[in-house]
C-alpha cells in the first residue's frame, strides 16, 4: 500500500447543469467539484458551418475541372476537398452530439464524440493519401494528358478558398475534432499550391511527370499531421493519461503532500477533450485533517496539471496499516530525497520541506540547518558523508528552499523556527537527535536545545553565538532581502560567490555543489531560492532589540547541558573570539576550535572540516 498502482475502476462519474431522463441532482454541481462546463466553449459550430458550405460548394466545380483536364493532381486536389467536406461534416456532427447533457444511460454524455469524429477523419485521410500515392506511382508507367490551363485556373481559385476555410477553422485550435478537420483543409491547400503548379508546368514545359510527383509530395506532407492527430485521438478514446502529464510524476507529488502517507487506485485520464480529471484513494494518518489535505491536493493539481476534477477518497490508516508501511520501508535508503512536514503557524499552517539521506529508521538521527538566506541542500557533502551512521535530516527552514512562504513576514523569527523543529521532530519520531546548526540553524539550536527535556543529545554550533557583531549585521544588511536577478545563470552564480567568499577558498566543482542549489529560474531569470520578506524581521531590529535579544540568547545558552563544539573561522565577522571564550566559560559543556584562513562561516565541504563533525559525534 505504499506505492500508487493503477487498477481498473467501474464507471467514473460525470458532472454537468442539467440532466435528461434521470435525477438532475445526480449531475448537479456541489461546491469543490470541478468548475468546468463539459460542453467545448472553445468550440465554434458556425466556423465548421462556415467551412463545410465554402468546401462542399467548390469541391463540385473542382471536380468536373478535374475530369474534364485529365489531371492526377486536380483529382487529388477535388479528393481532398470531397473528404474535406465529409470531415466538416462529421465533425459538425460530432460538436451538436457533444452537447447533448449526460443522461440515465450515458452519465459521462457525449463529449468523446469529437474525438470519435477525428478519429474517423483520421482513418479517412490515410486512405486517401495511399489511393493517391498508388495512383501516381500508376501514372509513371501510363502517362496522362493533362489540360495545364484548366488546372492552373481552377487550382488558383480552390487555393484562395482553401486559405480563407483554414482561416475560418484555425480560430478553434484547442478541439482535436477541428484540428483533426483542420488538417484535412490543410491538406487540401498543399494540393491546391501543387496543382496550381503542376497546372503552370505543364502549360509552359508540357512536362507530364510533374503532375504525379506533386500529388505523391503533398500526401507525404500531409501524413505526419494526420498520424499525430489518429494518435492523440486514440490515446484519449482508450482513456489514455493525458499527453502532458506525466502518471508517476502526479503519484509522486500527491505522496509529498503533507499528511498523505500512500496513494494507490490512481487514474488520470480526460473526460472530454483539454479536460483532464483524476480519482484516486489517499491513506492517511488523522481523519480531521483530511480538508486540510484535500485543500493542498487540489491547489497542486490545478497549478501543475491542470487538473480542476477531483475525486479522491480519503482512507485512515489503522495499527495493521501501520505496521505494514514500517515494515515496506525497513530497509529504505534516503539519497537527498526530499520530504515534508506540517508545521503550525498561529491559526494556520504550512509545509517545511526536509532533505533526507540514511536509513528513516536508525535511530540516530542528526538534524543539520542552515543559516538565514541557505537551505538544507548546504549539507549534501557532509550529509553524504555521515548518513552511514546516521540518518540526516536537512530541512528548508520556512521561506526557503522547497517549504512554504508565509503569509505573516514578522515570523520568520527563531520562536517559529524552533516551533517548526520540534515539529520535524515529533514528526520523525525519534526522542534523541544530534544538531548540527551553521548561523541562524546555530541559534535555532541553542534555544531548542536549552527548553526542558529538549531531544538534542549533541550540538555542532558553526560560527554563531549570543552575541553577533554589528559589522556582520552591516554586511549581511547589504545582500539580504536586496534585488538579485540574472538572466544568465552563470552570471547570477559568480555574484552570489563573491557574496560567499567568507566561506573560504573553494574550487569550482565546490562552488557550484554549495551555492548553485541556492539559484532558482523565475520568469525567465535567475533568483535567490528564498522569500525576500525574511529580511523584514531582520531589518526592523534596533539596537534595544538587538541587546535583548542578546541576553536572552545567552541565558538560553547558559541553559544547555549537552556537549556543544563551537567551530569559528578564524576570520568570522560574526563571532568574534572574545564571544567564543566567554561561551566556554559559562557553559562547561561547551568548547570551542577555530578553522584559519576562513570567515563567516565554515562551509564543511572541505574533507578536513568534515572529518572535524565526524569526529565529534562519533
Amino acid at each position: 500500500m505504499s506505492g500508487f498502482h493503477h487498477h481498473s475502476h467501474g464507471k467514473k462519474h460525470h458532472h454537468s447543469h442539467r440532466a435528461v431522463e434521470s435525477d438532475p441532482a445526480l449531475h448537479a454541481h456541489k461546491k469543490g467539484d470541478a468548475k468546468h462546463c463539459h460542453t467545448k466553449e472553445a468550440s465554434n459550430q458556425n466556423l465548421l458551418l462556415i467551412a463545410l458550405v465554402l468546401t462542399l460548394g467548390f469541391s463540385v466545380v473542382e471536380g468536373a475541372a478535374a475530369y474534364f483536364a485529365g489531371s492526377l493532381a486536380l483529382i487529388s486536389d477535388a479528393g481532398h476537398m470531397v473528404t474535406d467536406a465529409a470531415a466538416l461534416g462529421l465533425a459538425l456532427f460530432a460538436q451538436i452530439i457533444s452537447r447533448r447533457p449526460p443522461s440515465s444511460k450515458h452519465s459521462f454524455g457525449f463529449g468523446r464524440a469529437e474525438a470519435l469524429a477525428a478519429f474517423v477523419n483520421s482513418i479517412a485521410m490515410l486512405v486517401l493519401v495511399a489511393w493517391i500515392v498508388i495512383e501516381a506511382i500508376s501514372r509513371f508507367y501510363t502517362p496522362h494528358v493533362v489540360d495545364g490551363y484548366t488546372v492552373s485556373v481552377v487550382a488558383a481559385i480552390g487555393l484562395l478558398m482553401n486559405i480563407v476555410v483554414a482561416l475560418v477553422l484555425s480560430r478553434d485550435q484547442r478541439s482535436v475534432n477541428t484540428r483533426a478537420a483542420l488538417v484535412h483543409v490543410m491538406g487540401d491547400l498543399l494540393g491546391s499550391v501543387a496543382a496550381l503548379a503542376a497546372g503552370l508546368i505543364i502549360q509552359f514545359t508540357g512536362w507530364m511527370p510533374i503532375d504525379a510527383i506533386l500529388s505523391i509530395l503533398v500526401s507525404l506532407l500531409i501524413l505526419r499531421s494526420t498520424i499525430s492527430i489518429l494518435h492523440e485521438s486514440f490515446h484519449f478514446l482508450m482513456e489514455g493519461v493525458p499527453l502532458h502529464i506525466d502518471y508517476l510524476e502526479v503519484g509522486g507529488e500527491l505522496k509529498k503532500i503533507a499528511g498523505v502517507s500512500a496513494v494507490h487506485d490512481l487514474h488520470v485520464w480526460e473526460m472530454t477533450p483539454n479536460f483532464p480529471a483524476l480519482i484516486g484513494h489517499i491513506e492517511i494518518e488523522d481523519m480531521h485533517q483530511w480538508p486540510e489535505i484535500m485543500s493542498r491536493i487540489r491547489v497542486m493539481l490545478l497549478e501543475k496539471y491542470g487538473i480542476d476534477h477531483v475525486t479522491l477518497q480519503p482512507e485512515q490508516i489503522g495499527p495493521d496499516d501501520v505496521h505494514e508501511h514500517d515494515h515496506a520501508h525497513e530497509h529504505v535508503e534516503h539519497c537527498g530525497d526530499t520530504l515534508y512536514v506540517l508545521c503550525g503557524e498561529g491559526e494556520g499552517v504550512h509545509r517545511m520541506a526536509y532533505h533526507a539521506w540514511g536509513n528513516p529508521e536508525n535511530p540516530r538521527v542528526l538534524i543539520c540547518v542552515h543559516g538565514l538566506t541557505r537551505r538544507g541542500s548546504d549539507f549534501n557533502t557532509l550529509a553524504q558523508a555521515m548518513c552511514k551512521d546516521y540518518y540526516v535530516v536537512c530541512p528548508d527552514i520556512v521561506g526557503r528552499g522547497n517549504s512554504d512562504r508565509l503569509s505573516n513576514p514578522m515570523l520568520y523569527a527563531v520562536p517559529q523556527y524552533v516551533a517548526d523543529m520540534m515539529s520535524l521532530v515529533k514528526h520523525l519520531g525519534v526522542s534523541h537527535v544530534d544538531w548540527f546548526g551553521t548561523s541562524m540553524g546555530g541559534l535555532i539550536g541553542i534555544v531548542y536545545a536549552s527548553m526542558p527535556n529538549s531531544p538534542i543529545r549533541r550540538m555542532l554550533i558553526n560560527d554563531v553565538g549570543p552575541r553577533i557583531e554589528p559589522e556582520s549585521l552591516k554586511r549581511l544588511g547589504c545582500y539580504v532581502g536586496q534585488p538579485f536577478a540574472f538572466a544568465n545563470r552563470a552570471d547570477a552564480l559568480e555574484r552570489l560567490n563573491q557574496i560567499c567568499t567568507t566561506f573560504g577558498e573553494h574550487t569550482p566543482q565546490e562552488w557550484e555543489i554549495y551555492n548553485g542549489p541556492m539559484l532558482v529560474e523565475r520568469d525567465g531569470m535567475w533568483v535567490m531560492h528564498y522569500d525576500p520578506a525574511i529580511s523584514v524581521p531582520f531589518a526592523s531590529i534596533n539596537p534595544v532589540m538587538a541587546k535583548a535579544g542578546e541576553v536572552a540568547m545567552w541565558h538560553a545558552f547558559k541553559q544547555i547541558h549537552c556537549p556543544m563544539l563551537i567551530v569559528r573561522g578564524g576570520n568570522s565577522d560574526l563571532l568574534s573570539s572574545a564571544t567564543a571564550a566567554e561561551m566556554c566559560k559559562v557553559n562547561p559543556h561547551a568548547r570551542v576550535i577555530e578553522i584559519p584562513g576562513v570567515g563567516h562561516a565554515p562551509a564543511f565541504v572541505k574533507t578536513e572540516q568534515i572529518a572535524l563533525a565526524k569526529e565529534f559525534f562519533s
